[in-house]
């Protein structure tokens, strides 16, 4: 059996992703309806907790083809978005990845 230095380098090393702030404004009747999924006890300790889940599961549908968040994606915003996805050379036959449109690196 190989030493461990061998295989160094054979699997990426996992970095976890820099969080990136966004201000999004919505109408104090959906912080109301979206209240009613605040579960301190999942982790969703506020409404801002509740949407930080719903775009994980988002993000998810984009790069995962056999997630079931793919559908749930297609049903709230249609099919037309998925002709802006390539396969992730990475896996390409696992995941998929937004298109490159300014034809910079991966």
């Amino acid at each position: 059996m190989p030493g461990l230095g061998a295989w160094r380098g054979a699997v990426p090393e996992l970095v976890p992703p820099r969080p990136v702030s966004i201000t999004v404004q919505i109408p104090e009747e959906w912080v109301q309806n979206l209240e009613a999924l605040v579960d301190p006890h999942r982790g969703l300790k506020d409404v801002a907790a509740v949407l930080e889940e719903l775009a994980d599961h988002a993000q998810q549908g984009v790069y995962r083809p056999g997630a079931w968040e793919r559908e749930w994606l297609c049903q709230a915003l249609g099919w037309e978005w998925l002709e802006n996805l390539e396969p992730d050379p990475r896996d390409p036959d696992i995941f998929e990845r937004p298109r490159r449109r300014d034809g910079g690196p991966a």
